[in-house]
């Protein structure tokens, strides 16, 4: 039995989803590499963890929204 396909446009949001998302964890690796306003500083000083995981997603979660919202927009009609 074939297994069902998702369909092109749900793939469609899931790759840019997912492009966004890298995107924002490179941004975060970058923050915390340079330092950035002490940011580096400030999440080694967070014993938890919970400030690490709350910015790498928060900033994953935005990047994959934006990176869907443009992808959308760019699409145009088949004339």
């Amino acid at each position: 039995m074939k297994k069902p396909k998702l369909p092109l446009l749900v793939r469609f949001l899931a790759l840019h989803a997912a492009w966004g998302i890298v995107l924002g964890c490179v941004f975060v690796l970058a923050l915390i590499y340079t330092d950035f306003l002490g940011v580096g500083t400030l999440l080694a000083r967070d014993e938890s963890g919970v400030a690490t995981f709350l910015l790498f997603f928060q900033t994953g979660l935005t990047f994959g929204g934006v990176a869907m919202g443009v992808a959308v927009m760019n699409l145009r009609e088949d004339d």
